[in-house]
């Protein structure tokens, strides 16, 4: 067993390792010595202002104010006080006390208090170790945590610019801990990676102990009492608006700040109950942070996975490399409807629990020479997977693997298909949780993930279908390996959802060399092009030279006849003042852009370079920055193309806000701690309410990718009622959750109409949402919403 040895240095900290036998050798060989740099011992007689802030309430907002998701997005019950009643200091030690006491504000009511504390805005860092000293409280529902965030979001919203949990424990299992990182994308499509620390015999979370996290580019430590437990390298980050990940080791390349906090209830641990005993205190005797002192912090190496294949005792893929069994449904599909019963391990599984509403039956049926599972949909529940259609299959840990099959609906309808792990996994997603628009023809549909999970022998191939009516045919399923493989960086490029035509101009994208999607050509120079790793811009540098000058070009650019473009980018440049850009056919010999002369000084500047395609339409042309041959510098970063062509403003973007068509351009989402059914009825959306859950969005409908445009003044109209007076709160906000419009109505037993204006601040495509969930007034008796005659116009 490691043990942590202190010697004091200075005004600093040094840690250094010792231990026996073989870890002995190996720590004497890596001589690895960390030095403090920022501390909090609490030896104060109050918590020290200069070094946390304080998050106050039980709600997420936005920058206006406006709530977005009550519990901190994670349904929690405690309000959070920066009162001395719930973080103060005893005997050199912080207490962070949860007080079973009512209190309310402008959102609701609660039923406890506590205290999460913060280093936002006085400090964060990148690399290092990461320390507490904390004996922490036992009983169901409590949530003890230590963990970080990043100072900024730099690669987009959570999760996609991370976060690393250093400990997290559950009051009812006191025998562990667990550390995590979460990444990825933008939530739903998040992902997280982690595991538990359960301790020797006889040890328990409440009692002190030490956790860690030693953090270095492109790998994560955890440590408990100095016992490693994990490390972790592989994670990915992807934002909204880019062609590919952003370059390993990203998001955990960037400042983050400390978080501690005693939450109560919440979907971690669940709910208090009588044997919980309040108060509950989490007791820190210090937090401590530390630099590399004797070494330099290793190079980032990105994961690399080659010859992947599965155990001897995994579900093998068949001989043409498909992983999913019984292809054509000649076996019988196995009926689950009752939570004892288990899945099938090798063949297909129709799932319906009665917990979650749904009831129906599936039959083997053929069409066009292909069988087809044909779910029949009597009741459709309170969830998407309320129906499931599952078959388990093994993936290996660093493979990638496409999905794909053919579906119908007896009428347009949503279905969302995902990989994922199983209970004992937690349920976590492998892939994204895939929504397909399902219309009357049977259509093909692919998605391709990578699995950066451990290998998972019984991972699970969901067809979730519940919340519709509409019956599900599925067929030609198969999940297989396909070669992770480079990007062609010539194929055609359409743009990205922001509307940009060029992929990584802000080069921080793809491979580690962060130039994915651009080719540079040294010419006769002998010069250098790369990025920097911390400004993310390209540099050319070079010596006096002769002959053909260096280039840096991107193919595949799409331009369109008659479209009108606006070519931007920043440039600047040392000792020379110059440089070229145009846009070609793939050879070079038409010019759509003739070359134009940009002319540079020291400091970074904006070009903006407006062009019409007079040319037929060529989607696979050529952008090109002509760097020269001159000695100097150029730096070029933030490179964009939009097509500036005026479109005609779709003045009603809204679809069949009358229901005639069904549920056909809507769909609906009920949480798992709400239960509901959306449905039309009579030419209305009928929103048949059980239980409202415990976030405003725990039951929403909602109508998105509407195409809104900057400067119009919008005109919201919809008719609306409820069985049982409650609010209505409408909303139309992007995928960022940037709110355009928020208006909370209330609703009685009479159809109202009600009519709003609201005018963009820039182009986007952005959804209504009608959320009815948790609101104030909550809980109610079961309930139906009704609402018809939806209109958005511009005014």
């Amino acid at each position: 067993m490691k043990k942590w040895l202190a010697v004091a240095l200075g005004t600093g900290l040094v840690l250094t390792y010792a231990g026996t036998g073989h870890a002995e050798k190996a720590d004497k060989q890596d001589k690895t010595k960390w030095k403090m740099v920022w501390s909090d011992e609490f030896t104060k007689q109050q918590l020290d202002r200069t070094k946390w802030n304080y998050d106050t309430g039980n709600w997420i907002v936005d920058a206006d104010g406006n709530g977005v998701s009550s519990g901190w997005g994670n349904n929690e019950k405690q309000y959070y006080t920066d009162k001395k009643d719930n973080a103060f200091i005893r005997d050199g030690k912080l207490v962070i006390r949860a007080k079973q006491e009512k209190t309310t504000d402008a959102f609701g009511s609660y039923d406890y208090t506590s205290a999460k504390l913060k280093t936002k805005g006085l400090f964060s860092k990148t690399y290092g170790r990461y320390e507490i000293k904390a004996k922490l409280p036992t009983g169901k529902g409590l949530w003890p945590a230590f963990w970080m965030l990043p100072e900024q979001d730099k690669y987009g919203a959570w999760a996609s610019s991370g976060e690393i949990d250093v400990m997290e424990s559950w009051g009812s299992q006191p025998e562990k801990v667990a550390g995590t990182i979460h990444y990825g994308e933008n939530w739903p499509n998040n992902k997280y990676t982690g595991k538990d620390y359960h301790f020797p015999d006889g040890e328990r979370i409440d009692q002190w102990h030490t956790y860690a996290v030693e953090w270095e580019p492109g790998e994560l430590r955890w440590y408990v009492d100095g016992n490693l437990y994990q490390t972790q390298n592989d994670w990915y980050s992807k934002g909204k608006n880019t062609a590919t990940n952003y370059s390993y080791p990203a998001p955990f390349d960037q400042n983050f700040y400390l978080v501690m906090n005693l939450a109560v209830g919440g979907w971690f641990d669940g709910e208090v109950d009588a044997t919980t005993k309040f108060p509950a205190e989490m007791e820190v005797d210090y937090v401590r942070v530390y630099d590399l002192k004797n070494r330099d912090y290793r190079e980032p190496v990105e994961p690399v996975y080659e010859d992947v294949t599965l155990p001897d005792e995994a579900k093998q893929p068949l001989e043409d490399g498909n992983l999913v069994y019984d292809q054509a449904y000649e076996k019988a599909i196995k009926a689950i409807t009752d939570g004892a019963q288990t899945l099938d391990p090798t063949y297909w599984n129709y799932v319906t629990l009665p917990d979650f509403g749904g009831e129906g039956s599936v039959q083997v049926t053929e069409q066009d020479g292909t069988r087809f599972a044909d779910v029949m949909i009597t009741k459709p529940g309170a969830q998407t997977y309320s129906h499931q259609l599952i078959q388990n299959v093994s993936l290996a840990q660093g493979g990638r693997y496409q999905v794909s099959f053919d579906a119908s609906s007896d009428q347009a309808r949503k279905m969302v298909v995902k990989v994922g792990g199983g209970a004992e996994r937690g349920y976590t997603k492998y892939s994204n949780e895939e929504s397909i628009d399902l219309t009357t023809t049977i259509k093909p549909y692919t998605f391709t993930f990578d699995m950066t999970g451990e290998t998972d022998l019984a991972a699970r191939l969901e067809f979730n279908l519940g919340l519709a009516q509409a019956g599900v045919k599925i067929g030609n399923v198969r999940v297989e390996q396909i070669p992770r493989g480079e990007i062609d960086e010539a194929a055609t490029k359409p743009a990205l959802p922001d509307g940009n035509q060029i992929y990584n101009g802000t080069f921080d994208q793809g491979a580690m060399d962060r130039l994915t999607y651009w080719q540079f050509d040294a010419g006769k120079t002998k010069g250098t092009g790369s990025v920097d790793p911390v400004t993310r811009d390209f540099t050319f540098k070079t010596n006096p030279s002769k002959g053909q000058p260096a280039t840096l070009a991107q193919q595949g650019v799409q331009l369109v006849k008659d479209h009108q473009y606006v070519l931007r980018f920043k440039a600047a440049a040392k000792r020379v003042n110059k440089m070229d850009v145009q846009l070609t056919d793939v050879t070079g010999t038409t010019a759509y852009l003739p070359e134009q002369r940009i002319a540079l000084s020291g400091k970074m500047e904006t070009f903006e370079v407006p062009f019409t395609m007079t040319e037929a339409t060529d989607l696979k042309s050529r952008l090109q920055f002509i760097l020269g041959s001159e000695k100097g510098e150029v730096t070029i970063d933030d490179v964009e193309l939009f097509d500036t062509t005026p479109i005609e403003i779709d003045k009603s973007p809204l679809k069949n806000g009358s229901f005639t068509e069904g549920l056909n351009f809507w769909s609906s989402y009920v949480h798992y701690d709400a239960q509901a059914v959306v449905s039309t009825v009579n030419e209305a959306a009928k929103i048949a309410i059980a239980s409202e859950g415990q976030e405003p969005w725990s039951v929403l409908l909602e109508q998105g990718n509407l195409a809104l445009v900057k400067g119009q003044t919008y005109q919201l109209t919809f008719k609306a009622s409820s069985t049982v007076a409650r609010p209505l709160e409408v909303t139309v906000e992007n995928a960022a959750y940037t709110r355009y419009f928020s208006q909370v109505v209330e609703l009685g037993t009479e159809a109202k109409t009600y009519q709003f204006d609201f005018t963009l601040g820039q182009d986007d495509t952005a959804g209504l949402k009608f959320l009815m969930g948790k609101a104030a007034g909550s809980p109610f008796a079961a309930h139906d919403v009704t609402i018809d005659d939806v209109k958005l116009e511009v005014k």
